[in-house]
């Protein structure tokens, strides 16, 4: 089931304080207190897509959530989207989306934040808009974000039962940052791939790292 809010907090928050089961949602129409990784805040206007879905934890869904993302807002979209690990959303060099899982034991929340019309929330982000694509018309917000939220759970719940390595090789096919010279706080390197357990390999001139998470940009 799917629970429509015209406005909340946050969509994570509200679905763990709800305890909803497994594989309910929630969408709200602008989030007031959202999100990011670390505590940061996430602007969340009328024009995006706010979605949580309750789920089991998973040390991969983050990489599961933003791969379900990515594949169910493709077809609206006629630039190719592409994903940077750990949690972000990319089309035509800006942020379009976020994921931020959350835990309370053996249960989790997959949080996504697309941007799909608007004004860009943040700098260095865009839009389904701007990257010319659209949602079909629909009479409300709820009628217009209902076939892309569906698309996306419907997404996950097939993702979610991929093996890691099965899951691992759909996912590395839209990672921009494999291969590619890397930064992140204290170090430089090249991404050589993403791991079982979610973790990004890097290849610096002391050897190897992994990297369990942390902000990291082309070099």
């Amino acid at each position: 089931m799917i629970y429509w809010l015209e406005s909340v907090d946050s969509t994570n928050r509200h679905a763990l304080s709800q305890r909803l089961p497994r594989w309910d949602a929630v969408v709200a129409r602008e989030q007031v207190a959202g999100c990011g990784r670390r505590g940061r805040s996430w602007e969340s206007p009328v024009g995006g897509l706010y979605l949580s879905v309750v789920v089991e934890n998973d040390p991969l869904l983050p990489l599961r959530t933003g791969l379900a993302a990515r594949d169910a807002l493709q077809p609206y979209c006629p630039e190719r989207i592409g994903l940077k690990w750990p949690n972000d959303l990319l089309c035509v060099e800006g942020k379009l989306g976020g994921v931020l899982c959350e835990a309370e034991g053996d249960r989790a929340v997959a949080g996504i934040g697309l941007n799909l019309a608007g004004e860009p929330p943040i700098e260095d982000a865009t839009t389904l808009e701007a990257a010319g694509g659209s949602l079909p018309p629909a009479v409300d917000w709820q009628a217009k974000l209902e076939p892309l939220a569906t698309a996306i759970i419907a997404r996950l719940r097939e993702l979610a039962r991929l093996p890691a390595p099965e899951f691992l090789m759909r996912y590395r096919v839209h990672e921009q940052l494999l291969g590619q010279p890397v930064a992140w706080e204290g170090g430089r390197g090249t991404a050589l791939a993403v791991g079982a357990d979610g973790t990004l390999e890097v290849r610096t001139a002391a050897g190897t790292e992994r990297l369990h998470a942390g902000e990291v940009s082309l070099a």
